[in-house]
């Protein structure tokens, strides 16, 4: 049996993330003995297992989804990744474009033989408003 430090130690997260998780439902928390809360071997594994699922790139709700599936649950658990696997997809889409942009700004900043700053012409257009 472990309190909040002791378990925060070893599962090398701070204290309040424990509480965070408490207080949006992802752990747990335990019933006060002697003024103390006990944190078992199950808090550990619970602990271990959101941080990995955070190490996956996967949102808190996400791992609260899984958290409450059981091992059959397969197909479920197929589902909550491959939307995940979605949004990663889209997310690199925009990214691109991003980059792609950034790129081209760049690259008219290099060649462009005007005294103003293309880069900054471009982030000042429609910009200003008439009053």
């Amino acid at each position: 049996m472990l309190t909040i430090g002791k378990l925060a130690k070893q599962c090398h997260v701070n204290v309040e993330t424990i509480r965070y998780y408490q207080r949006i439902g992802l752990m747990r928390i335990p019933e006060t003995t002697q003024n103390y809360r006990y944190y078992s071997q199950q808090d550990i594994e619970t602990l271990s297992f959101i941080q990995k699922g955070k190490d996956a790139g996967l949102q808190l709700s996400e791992i609260q989804d899984l958290l409450h599936l059981q091992l059959n649950d397969r197909e479920k658990v197929r589902d909550v990744i491959q939307q995940r696997l979605e949004k990663i997809d889209q997310r690199i889409q925009e990214l691109n474009a991003l980059k792609q942009r950034l790129s081209t700004w760049v690259d008219e900043c290099k060649t462009t033989t005007d005294s103003c700053c293309p880069i900054l012409q471009e982030l000042k257009k429609g910009s200003t408003t008439e009053l």
